[in-house]
């Protein structure tokens, strides 16, 4: 299921506590989400059961389990200026296309939308994205 970054804010403010759980979950195990890739995670579990937000397994170790297996494909890089990475994702549709998943966290730092027209330029093993105007 595709959400949209306003869909997902949402869920953050009405699953607040199990977003709390899935943070605190995580880092006990040395890793670290923002709230919104949490969100993206548990909608990623949820959507491969066909559901929507399901609810969270009682015990910390099954969560735990699950969450690992939806660890978010980006992260920001330490450097200057910051530098973000993210994979290519399979379109999915046959065609041997991508998808670049820019992070939610870098979008809403942009203030870029879903509905901006970006411009790709690969060179090297670099990817640069631009925002048109």
């Amino acid at each position: 299921m595709t959400t949209s970054i306003k869909e997902r804010l949402a869920l953050l403010k009405e699953f607040g506590s199990d977003v709390t759980r899935i943070q605190q979950c995580l880092l006990v195990n040395r890793h670290t989400v923002t709230p919104l890739q949490a969100v993206r995670m548990w909608l990623d579990y949820s959507d491969s059961l066909c559901a929507a937000w399901l609810q969270l397994p009682v015990e910390d170790k099954e969560l735990v389990g699950i969450l690992l297996k939806h660890l978010p494909n980006t992260k920001m890089m330490s450097a200057s200026p910051p530098t973000w990475q993210a994979k290519l994702v399979d379109a999915g549709d046959g065609s041997g296309d991508a998808i670049l998943e820019l992070p939610d966290e870098l979008l809403m730092q942009l203030e870029w939308s879903e509905e901006d027209i970006l411009e790709v330029s690969v060179k090297d093993s670099s990817i640069s994205v631009i925002r048109k105007a």
